[in-house]
């Protein structure tokens, strides 16, 4: 593996990781080929652009450098069926960034814990998800006692003197504010800031997916993540909101329509072969329903 550091402004981080390892010989040039699938064989990378944050159980690095996660797992399996290398560009600040930065030409795919929207679908094309995560919403005991009474009806929390906290430039802004129109969303610049405030007692609750409430709880060796305190459970509780999904998709540019093709066929051959049942299994528990 080669690790390159790219500076953006006065800050460096870790923007680009590039896997040297062995690839398949599955595709050849053609005549034929369509361009923009051609396009990454003839260069003989592909490009995928990923936050510069860890975001387990999808996309990760751990201490010493490793990459993991489903989202790996997926780009590298399917950078070696394409016969290509494999280079992550870890440059989007946020989840955001990285439909840009494909509709931008600067990348070949997000794959990247990205969640399909109307809004990000305006500038790319995405795939068919391939996960579902459940949204969740994490509660204070103390300030959300006096709402429920006994009742576990989210729809108490949508009132103007309810706060609810979600991670600025991701799709939890639109989901949050579309279900909870009257509440008071307040966007953070990373979910763990939000939770600071949830414990501090600050806020009514805040609204993550079910992957990343998983790690809370069961975190993965040697990658960094927001630790809880041990009583945490004492002060905060976690419930499924009922019908509320985060379809979790690639984004391709909005002209590559073969490229598109070929990965919908991709995630379909992986669902009906278990392969993606595996990974995701893998990093998120089997007794997932």
């Amino acid at each position: 593996m080669v690790e390159m550091l790219v500076r953006m402004g006065r800050r460096a981080f870790l923007a680009v990781l590039l896997w040297l390892g062995a690839t398949g010989a599955a595709f050849a040039v053609d005549p034929v080929t369509a361009p923009d699938i051609a396009r990454i064989l003839k260069r003989g990378t592909l490009v995928v652009v990923a936050t510069v944050h860890n975001m387990p159980p999808l996309f990760y690095v751990d201490s010493e450098g490793r990459p993991g996660g489903i989202d790996v797992d997926l780009a590298n399996d399917i950078a070696q069926r394409l016969g290509v290398k494999l280079e992550f560009a870890r440059v989007a600040e946020s989840f955001d960034d990285m439909p840009r930065l494909v509709a931008e030409r600067k990348a070949d795919v997000a794959i990247g814990y990205l969640s399909r929207t109307l809004r990000r679908a305006a500038i790319v094309r995405f795939t068919q998800p391939y996960v579902r995560l459940r949204q969740t919403l994490m509660l204070s005991r103390t300030k959300t006692a006096p709402l429920f009474r006994g009742s576990e009806r989210v729809e108490v929390m949508n009132t103007p003197d309810v706060a609810i906290g979600v991670e600025a430039g991701s799709a939890y802004v639109d989901f949050t504010t579309e279900r909870f129109p009257k509440a008071q969303v307040r966007s953070y610049p990373s979910v763990d800031s939000a939770i600071d405030d949830l414990l501090a007692g600050k806020l009514h609750g805040v609204v993550v997916d079910e992957a990343f409430s998983y790690t809370l709880n069961h975190p993965i060796p040697g990658v960094p993540g927001y630790q809880v305190p041990d009583d945490w459970a004492l002060f905060v509780k976690v419930l499924i909101l009922s019908g509320a999904h985060d379809p979790i998709a690639m984004a391709v540019h909005r002209d590559d329509h073969s490229w598109l093709s070929w990965l919908d066929t991709y995630i379909a051959d992986r669902l009906d072969d278990g392969t993606l049942d595996k990974i995701i299994n893998r990093y998120l528990g089997a007794q997932r329903p």
